[in-house]
């Protein structure tokens, strides 16, 4: 084992370089290729090292830093994973935030865990790409976000994501309008008749039960000039199913924001960052792109080999923001390549519905009730 010395916050010497390298490569704007790959396997170096459940992994498949040159070499781990074994590069103790999948429903499983021994990787990879791809052209703005806030669900990394952005760019007057699992209505209501443009930022079924009571009390809304929605996915809750081009619609003939003001967020507990729509930056609808600090593919799910190009497969993902975990998963969720991104088509077969979309319906749902 490579010798430590402790720093003041927790984390050793070696962990405070690697931190720092990645934030610097973050914070880069002109990004290579190759410094991607010396990062990635300097992270692989430091995981396998760190996180025995993957070392045991690794070895198994006769994988070491002494046989890896890409970060395409670099074995992956199911996203399921998460749930089955603790993969921490540090003690217990020192776990700083935790976040917890809001996980599948289905009877005896557990909810994926990923732990931070800093959250500053976190909070860098999320700020610096939200900006790039959702707000591009503001320095802040209203948030309003259709989700719990942190002390309704502290585990919960969508609303550490909201927290986060609301509270480094979000403008006077953002919040949170979930309160105890229930949608404030009216609290909403009077935050979207603002002159101040505004970037509504939910679960999909949270503004399917928002727009439910809007056509129950016949009211619609025109948000000003800049505003814009952010919508986190999860189309199919436990109430009813709502396809993705009628929630859409809704965006513009409930609040008045135009199409092309419009995005989808592509993110998990598992992984530090996000993907987004172009949506808002270039017009692109349903192609999500990931930051320049990580990289996905598509693969077979049976070879985990990349495939022909157009091919669909599983998305396999490696984040540099991961380091305190593992940083290359392979997600159960199918897509293909497109565009310098991929095109999301759903969960793979046999895998189960899975996100907080869920969650928010079920609460909403027997909120009603």
């Amino acid at each position: 084992m490579t010798p430590t010395t402790s720093t003041n916050d927790g984390r050793d010497a070696q962990t405070r370089s690697l931190d720092e390298q990645i934030l610097r490569f973050i914070a880069s704007q002109l990004p290579s290729d190759a410094e991607f790959d010396r990062l990635a396997l300097a992270c692989f170096a430091y995981q396998y090292e760190r996180c025995e459940p993957y070392r045991r992994l690794c070895d198994r498949i006769g994988r070491s830093p002494r046989d890896v040159s890409t970060w395409l070499d670099v074995p992956a781990v199911q996203s399921t994973s998460f749930a089955i074994a603790r993969l921490a590069c540090f003690p217990r103790e020192r776990t700083a935030v935790e976040f917890h999948s809001s996980g599948t429903t289905t009877s005896g499983e557990r909810a994926s865990t990923l732990e931070l021994d800093s959250p500053a990787l976190y909070e860098a990879s999320l700020l610096a790409h939200f900006q790039h791809r959702i707000l591009p052209d503001f320095p802040k703005m209203r948030i309003l976000a259709l989700v719990p806030s942190r002390a309704d669900a502290p585990n919960s990394s969508l609303s550490y994501m909201a927290a986060h952005l609301i509270d480094s760019i979000g403008a006077a007057g953002s919040g949170f309008f979930m309160v105890d699992g229930q949608l404030a209505f009216e609290e909403l209501r009077d935050a979207l008749a603002r002159t101040e443009p505004a970037i509504i930022f939910g679960t999909a079924f949270a503004f399917v039960h928002f727009f439910d009571r809007c056509r129950a009390n016949a009211l619609t809304f025109r948000l000003p000039p800049g505003s814009r929605v952010v919508e986190t996915g999860g189309f199919k809750g436990r109430s009813r199913e709502v396809p993705r081009a009628e929630l859409y619609a809704a965006f513009t003939e409930t609040l008045g924001v135009p199409r092309d003001m419009c995005a989808s967020e592509y993110g998990m507990c598992e992984l530090g960052s996000q993907w987004y729509d172009t949506t808002i930056q270039d017009g692109r609808y349903d192609v999500k792109v990931g930051p320049h600090w990580a990289k996905a593919i598509v693969v077979d799910p049976v070879t985990a080999q990349p495939v022909e190009p157009g091919a669909d497969g599983l998305i396999r993902i490696f984040d540099l923001s991961n380091r305190g975990s593992v940083c290359a998963l392979v997600t159960g969720d199918l897509g293909v390549e497109r565009d310098r991104g991929f095109l999301l088509l759903g969960r793979s077969v046999g895998a189960p519905p899975k996100g907080c979309s869920i969650e928010a319906d079920e609460l909403l749902t027997r909120g009603r009730g």
